[in-house]
């Protein structure tokens, strides 16, 4: 018996055997990967989507749908998703639960009344009540210490929803006592610096300037001109020749 020819052809049939085996296992793997690839598909985006839009399409792309909160929020309308797990573009199998999270849009609130608290406090308050401070406009109203809120819009006891704007009316207190600035020109600065503190004005710059036919220490130039209205405590600048 010829040895070394049976062993060759031994060796042989085993390399023809694991060739074989190894061609099987890659063609099987790669059978098993394409069928993987087959079975995924990627999550749509459904935030901002109505449930029943989104629950038809999940069921046509062979998902599970299931809303795991309804939840309140005033940037999304009613009945629209507002979050998704898994996120939109992630790649799943067939039968993957998708849940989602559903708005019951904004709360329903009462709104307070503010009118009489100082604007401050009046600002606070709509926070802790679910509101939004709006727009705050100020006039003088001699019935209301400066800084309180005298009007609000919507008017206190209307229902809103949360994140809604309050606006208010605020006063800036009594109007104050208005004059008339008076020609100081030709006046000495001395004179006119102590008809400043008398009324109750306060004294500003004083620049000096060369002014022919004007004589030293005489006033040439004033702000607020005159002819303006001026309160008390307002500032007088002045202009005097050298």
């Amino acid at each position: 018996m010829n040895w070394k020819r049976a062993a060759r052809t031994l060796s042989w049939i085993v390399a023809c055997g694991l060739l074989a085996g190894t061609v099987g296992l890659v063609s099987f793997c790669a059978a098993l990967r394409s069928d993987r690839r087959s079975n995924l598909v990627e999550v749509p985006d459904w935030v901002g989507r109505g449930r029943e839009e989104a629950l038809t399409q999940a069921l046509s792309l062979g998902f599970a749908f299931e809303v795991g909160e309804l939840r309140h929020d005033p940037g999304v309308a009613v009945d629209r998703i507002v979050q998704q797990e898994p996120a939109a573009g992630t790649q799943v199998r067939h039968g993957r639960t998708i849940r989602v999270v559903v708005s019951l849009g904004g709360e329903t609130l009462t709104v307070p009344s503010v009118i009489g608290q100082p604007a401050r406090q009046a600002e606070l308050e709509l926070r802790r009540s679910g509101l939004s401070p709006g727009w705050e406009a100020r006039i003088h109203d001699d019935s209301a210490p400066a800084s309180q809120v005298i009007d609000e819009a919507p008017a206190a006891g209307t229902l809103s929803v949360s994140g809604d704007r309050v606006h208010r009316l605020v006063s800036d207190g009594p109007r104050g006592v208005r004059f008339v600035m008076p020609d100081l020109t030709g006046r000495t600065l001395r004179d006119v610096q102590e008809w400043i503190t008398l009324c109750g004005f306060r004294g500003g710059a004083v620049r000096r300037v060369p002014a022919d036919g004007r004589r030293s220490g005489t006033i040439v130039g004033q702000l607020p001109l005159s002819g303006y209205p001026v309160a008390r405590r307002d500032v007088v600048e002045l202009t005097v020749a050298e």
